[in-house]
């Protein structure tokens, strides 16, 4: 049944969000043939519209990530916490297996936003004949800083997928609770989404404080500071994930 339900969002996350991620690739390549033409003349009509393609493609990116999260976050409170809400909970599963349906969704999602952003660079600044990828330009950096790649490296995308996982399940546990209520439910969804998340900041801040203080080199200094964000990403994650559960079970109005 998991997978019955991840078919169905998957299609609807597909009809989303690819026009989305198409249209900034496009965008993408439309700059680098202007930016190609441009090699080409003088032309200061042509210097222009390579000048606000650039700018449409750079203001696309931004774009791109955020409307992507805002398409899922709104999937998932029409599939949860509308009318449509009704069809979802009478389906013979347990509201955890529809909960992972949708977080493995938007987690996959938001990944395709940031992949489209990526390869949008490559097509506009660099050369076909000079791909650079993220991860070898990291190795360069950690190398010149003489810092442990291979590790970190792996931290850093541990870290990247748990701070993609924080921030939808910290919306998701706002709209429960905002559901919870009998009206102002929106108002009060984005409200405790500014409560959680400025205690998620006063928390980080007063456990920053635990990091030890003898860390002697870069490469332990490194990995104990990615470890750390790593662990309080995860707790994070778990809290948001019951906060969303509890709430569902136990207080949902669909009314």
């Amino acid at each position: 049944m998991f997978l019955k339900l991840f078919k169905h969002e998957s299609h609807a996350a597909i009809r989303s969000v690819l026009p989305l991620l198409g249209g900034l690739l496009a965008a993408a390549a439309l700059a680098r043939g202007s930016i190609w033409l441009m090699g080409t003349t003088d032309s200061t009509a042509v210097k222009t519209i390579t000048a606000l393609l650039l700018m449409m493609f750079f203001f696309g990116c931004f774009v791109a990530v955020i409307a992507t999260m805002i398409l899922m976050m709104v999937r998932f409170k029409k599939s949860v916490y509308s009318d449509e809400g009704y069809l979802t909970h009478t389906l013979p599963i347990g509201l955890n297996t529809i909960l992972l349906s949708h977080l493995l969704i938007s987690f996959l999602s938001v990944v395709a936003s940031f992949v489209a952003v990526y390869l949008g660079f490559q097509i506009v600044v660099l050369k076909v004949d000079s791909l650079e990828t993220v991860s070898s330009f990291l190795r360069r950096v950690m190398n010149a800083l003489d810092i442990e790649t291979d590790s970190l490296l792996l931290q850093l995308v541990c870290v990247g997928a748990l701070n993609i996982l924080t921030w939808i399940l910290m919306i998701w546990a706002a709209i429960a609770i905002g559901h919870s209520f009998d009206n102002g439910k929106t108002g009060k969804s984005i409200l405790f989404f500014f409560v959680l998340y400025i205690g998620f900041q006063i928390v980080s801040s007063i456990t920053l404080t635990l990091l030890p203080d003898d860390l002697d080199t870069v490469n332990l200094a490194a990995s104990t500071i990615l470890w750390y964000v790593s662990g309080e990403y995860l707790v994070t994650c778990i809290v948001n994930y019951f906060l969303t559960w509890l709430m569902t079970k136990k207080r949902l109005n669909l009314a």
